[in-house]
């Protein structure tokens, strides 16, 4: 399952094995061409519309620009402000206490582009990604897109025993629901014989 959810997602390599500090503007700059593209990924992973994944991808480069700002882990950075200004635009201020919202679990984020090229497997992925609860989900946008346990825990503000157990969670709900699918295609395809 995870060989197969890698390849078909276009993992990319481990990240942030340098920590180098440096300005804001010179890292967006260095970053927006290559991880743009990756920031929306993660923010639709996490549940995001692909209207709100780009304004919060744009806005974490914006915030990069700032002046004054020196960043050690500029690509975890992205992902936690691009993350945090997702969830400003879910949660009214007169909630702002409230849990991130639960997700419909149904695929309404893709570009037409995109939407042409998903293949099938794929689409049932997300779709089990989009049902996980908001923790699991989380952890497993951070896991997909290269980074450790300890980097994850650092980005989430939490333990790597919690990433880790959050992980397995994840990892055991969607092998339990690829496997409820594999088999209901099995029984309607004997039915239909």
């Amino acid at each position: 399952m995870e060989d197969a959810a890698g390849a078909e997602l276009g993992l990319a390599e481990p990240l942030e094995a340098v920590a180098v500090s440096l300005p804001g503007r010179e890292l967006a700059e260095g970053l927006h061409q290559d991880q743009f593209p990756a920031l929306v990924r993660f923010l639709l992973l996490q549940g995001a519309s692909w209207a709100e994944a780009q304004d919060a991808a744009q806005d974490a480069f914006t915030q990069m620009c700032a002046p004054g700002l020196s960043i050690t882990y500029a690509k975890a950075w992205l992902r936690t402000v691009a993350t945090r200004s997702w969830l400003r635009q879910q949660v009214k201020p007169e909630d702002a206490c409230a849990e991130p919202p639960e997700l419909s679990g149904v695929l309404h984020w893709e570009s037409p582009a995109h939407a042409a090229e998903m293949g099938e497997e794929e689409r049932r992925v997300i779709t089990l990604l989009l049902q996980l609860p908001a923790k699991q989900r989380t952890a497993m946008a951070w896991h997909l897109d290269g980074f450790t346990t300890q980097e994850s825990a650092r980005a989430m503000g939490t333990t790597q025993a919690a990433v880790r157990q959050n992980l397995a969670r994840a990892r055991a709900a969607l092998k339990a629901g690829l496997t409820l699918e594999g088999s209901n295609s099995h029984a309607e395809s004997r039915r239909e014989r």
